[in-house]
This record gives structure tokens, sequence and C-alpha cells, in this order.
């Protein structure tokens, strides 16, 4: 480990020299004056977009270290009024290892029985081994008597389907539910200790809580069951994001509301989950769009129970004091295949979430989280611009503007990776290259989905959404295709005017050539 260490800090001071070296190398005397503006222009947007990430740094660090410790504290200094009467903890697994689900459910058993509340843990599983698997863990640890296992078996259809029939289980117990609480939890991720004594009194002392969500880290099983380049490659672009995250969710957090109630780890109001309508939300949760059509979610879950409760404008937070291992197994050894099948799944959700949440006032959801799902809509284009532009620039004037660019880009990721240093207590040298990779790639993934938002597939069932009749399949990818060719032409047109490649007299000596 200190040799990786050494490797990282030595990878630190090579990036550095390299951005000073390029400094001296700038040719800024051959910048030609229509290049400066073009530029200025490009220095414009990214003021726009880097103040907009110091915002929300700003507001990150403000949540964590002011707002969430005074609650904390109070939660702390409280006494055992604040404690649940029931917890519920549903866990849904499939098609994950045994050693990794062995070590979930040991964790989220041990984490029962050490809260010393009632807890009612529900397994959702699909396959028998699975059950096996459960129970015999439960029955090594010799929990005490206020600590249950139910098992509930479903078919292999989906998460959906796993978390409706938990939820169905929960509704029919006899507890005070407005006592009590429900923990959603991935069969892939690990709860620390503390987390529901942690978590579960928030609600007490809130009663506008509606959910919550926890800080999430990757954890070293990609390390231990493989230690070839892929792995590590996946490992620290796990880390990254889950870094972002944090700041994100502490961000939104500051205004007393959440983007989204992870589905890895999330808790909520038992009176809320318990509603039949809740759950039948989780199961057949659907988006009308005004090209594609109807169409129910297959993925997204957790989009779907956050959408839930901001319809009703419940509070939801953000506890970055407690902290969930996630084990994320490779969709695909190829990194940049597998990081898009993820990147598809991830932005699918969001913006099948966005296209309806926007049409929520407001005060449901407060004025920064509005304004961020506004920002969702424009992100997809602003890291694109600026790479666009430097490219037509450089056909205009000359390589210097490319030369330029990446200098520039290059400085402003390892800023912000030095930011990030406030949310991880690590950062890692590849990361400035991995932030750009998330923008780039990142955005054309994000232009594709916003087109083609009936696709869904899960990477780790092979569920996919059925399209339904033929003609109504061809229409929605025919149509979905020619959106994204028609988002593109029109981009470059704009880029193109902008930097001065087409003019308006062009255009219409263009127009006047068709007419002959």
């Amino acid at each position: 480990m200190k040799i990786l260490k050494d490797y990282n800090f030595l990878g630190f001071v090579v990036y550095i020299l390299i951005l000073i070296i390029g400094f001296f190398l700038l040719p800024i005397n051959r910048v030609e004056p229509g290049a400066r503006d073009l530029i200025f222009l490009i220095g414009i947007i990214g003021l726009w977009r880097y103040g907009w990430f110091l915002l929300n740094g700003i507001r990150a660090f403000i949540y964590q270290k002011i707002k969430f410790k005074t609650i904390r504290k109070i939660e702390e200094e409280s006494g055992d009024e604040l404690d649940p009467e029931h917890v519920f903890m549903l866990i849904t697994s499939f098609r994950i290892s045994t050693d990794v689900s062995a070590k979930v459910y040991r964790e989220a058993i041990k984490e029962a029985i050490n809260s010393g509340y009632n807890v009612t843990i529900i397994a959702s599983l699909v396959e028998k081994a699975d059950e096996l698997l459960v129970k015999k863990i439960f029955q090594l640890l010799n929990p005490p008597e206020r600590v249950k296992l139910v098992i509930t078996r479903i078919k292999g259809t989906g998460k959906r389907d796993g978390l409706t029939a938990g939820f169905r289980v929960i509704a029919n117990h006899n507890v005070d539910f407005e006592k009590s609480v429900v923990a959603v939890i991935d069969g892939d991720s690990i709860i620390t200790p503390g987390t529901i004594r942690k978590c579960a009194r928030l609600f007490a002392l809130n009663p506008k809580l509606g959910g919550l969500t926890t800080d999430e880290e990757e954890d070293d099983y990609l390390l231990i069951h493989g230690k070839g380049l892929a792995e590590k490659i996946y490992y620290y672009w796990y880390k990254l994001r889950f870094a972002q995250r944090n700041m994100s969710m502490s961000s939104i957090a500051l205004s007393d509301r959440i983007l989204t109630l992870t589905g890895r780890m999330s808790m909520i109001r038992a009176s809320i989950a318990a509603k039949k309508a809740f759950a039948d939300t989780i199961q057949l949760d659907k988006l009308s769009h005004w090209r594609l059509g109807e169409f129910y979610f297959l993925t997204g879950d957790d989009k779907s129970s956050w959408f839930a409760l901001a319809s009703e404008g419940w509070e939801m937070w953000y506890v970055p004091d407690v902290l969930v291992y996630t084990v994320d197994e490779i969709p695909e050894r190829n990194f940049f295949k597998g990081s898009i099948m993820l990147m598809v799944r991830w932005f699918g959700n969001q913006y099948r979430t966005n296209a309806r949440a926007l049409k929520l006032s407001h005060k449901k959801i407060n004025l920064y989280p509005w304004y961020a799902l506004i920002d969702q809509r424009i992100t997809k284009w602003t890291t694109l611009f600026g790479l666009f532009m430097a490219i037509l620039g450089t056909i205009q004037w000359g390589i210097v503007i490319f030369y330029a660019y990446i200098w520039w880009i290059l400085f402003t990721r390892l800023l912000m990776t030095f930011v990030y240093r406030f949310s991880r207590k690590k950062i890692y040298a590849i990361w400035p290259l991995m932030l750009y990779y998330n923008q780039v790639v990142g955005s054309f993934v994000k232009i594709y989905v916003w087109e083609h938002m009936y696709k869904q597939k899960w990477t780790r069932q092979k569920t996919t959404l059925k399209g339904g009749k033929k003609f109504v399949e061809w229409y929605r990818k025919v149509s979905s295709n020619g959106m994204v060719i028609i988002d593109f032409m029109v981009f470059l047109l704009g880029i193109a005017f902008l930097v001065g490649l087409i003019t308006f007299h062009d255009v219409w000596e263009f127009i006047h050539f068709f007419r002959r």
C-alpha cells in the first residue's frame, strides 16, 4: 500500500510538472484577435460551469460542517424518545456472488442485533441457494427474539418486483408505522456499525422527514478478486464517482432535499412504505413521453421512490457521517464499454425522472434542487461546447487553439480534483483525466439517452424492457436516432456560426444554390 501511495504522489508531481512546462510553451503571441474572442467566449462558459461547481462545493462544506453537525448533536443529546418502535430491513438479492451475499447479510444481521431495536429483516430472494445461505448465517449469529427474519421468494423479473413484495410484507405487520422506519438495502451493499441508530432516530427528530440516504464508498472487492489493469481503472473510477456523489448530495441537502433515494441504502418512513400506493408506484411506475408514448420503468427504483416522496412535499436528508460500502462487479472488462453501459443506466434513470420532476412546483422540492434539475438538462451540452469550439476554432485559426484548450482542461480538472479532497481523505493522480472522460463521454451518453428514454437494461440481470409491437419499436428507434442527429446538427451549426466557419451569407448562398 505504501508503494501505491508513493506512485500516486509521483503521479501528481509529474502531472504538475507537465502543466508548468506546458504553460511556458503556450504561444500566446501567436493567437489572432478573432481567436482571442473565441477563447474569451469559452472562458465565459467555463466560469459559469466552474462557478456552479464551486457553489456546490461551498454548500456541501456548509451542510457537512455546520448544518448536519448541528442536527447530529441534537440527535445525540436526545434521549430514548427518538428511538423507533420497529425497524424493517428490506434486502433484495439476485445473481450476487456467494461471498458478497454472505458479507452483506452477516453485517446486516449483526447491525440488527447491536441496534437494540425490534428489527425484522426481509430478504427478497430469487434463488433457493440464497435462501439457504441467509438462513444459515441468521442461525449462526443466534440473534435475540426481537430480531426476526422473513424470507420472500420471487421470480427473477427484476428488482422492482422484489421491492414490492417486501413492501407488501411490511404492510401486513402489526406495528405503529408512524414510529417505524424501513431501510432499503441492495444485496451488494455492506452497512457499517451504527447505521441503523444514526439514521432511524432522525425521523423522530423531524416529523417532515420522509426519507434519507447515506454516504457510499467502494469496497475493495474489485482489487481482491482481480488485480489486473481493468480492475484498478474501475476501482479508481468508482472512487471518483462516490467523491462526486458525496459533494453533490451534501450541496442539495442544504435545501432539505436530495435528488435520489439511492437504492444501495436508503431509509424511508414506514407509514409511507406501507401504503399500497407507494408499493404500486415502485412496481408499476411509468412515463408518458410526447414522442415515445407510454412505457413502464424497468430500472431506477430509487428515482421512483424519490418522486413519490417529492410529489408529497416530504423533506429528504443526506447522512454524510454514515458510510455504506458497495460492491460493484465489472460489467465488461473493456473499461470503455463497461463505463458506457453503466452511464446509460445511470443517466437514463436520471432523465426519465427529470422529465416529470420539473413539472412539480419548486415549492415542493425547493428552489436550489429545482434549478439542479434544470442544470441536468444543460450540462450534457456544456462540456461538448468547449470541446467543439476548440476543434472548429483549430480549423479556423490553427493548432494553437487546441493546445491552449488541452492545457486549460488539464489545469482546471486538477483544481477540481483538489476540491474533492474535502469529500474524500485520499485523491488520485488519475482523477483529473477521469473527470474529463466522464464529462465528455458522459455528455454523449446523456444526449443519446435523452432521446432514447425507452431503452432500459439491468447490468447484472438479463432483463430488458420489451418494445411491444414491431411498428412501435421501429418508430421509437428511428425517431430517437433522428432526434439525436438533429440535436447534433443544430449544436454544431451554432458553434460554426460562433467560430466564423459559417456566416449568414454562406447560408444564403447554400439556399440560393438549391433554388436554381
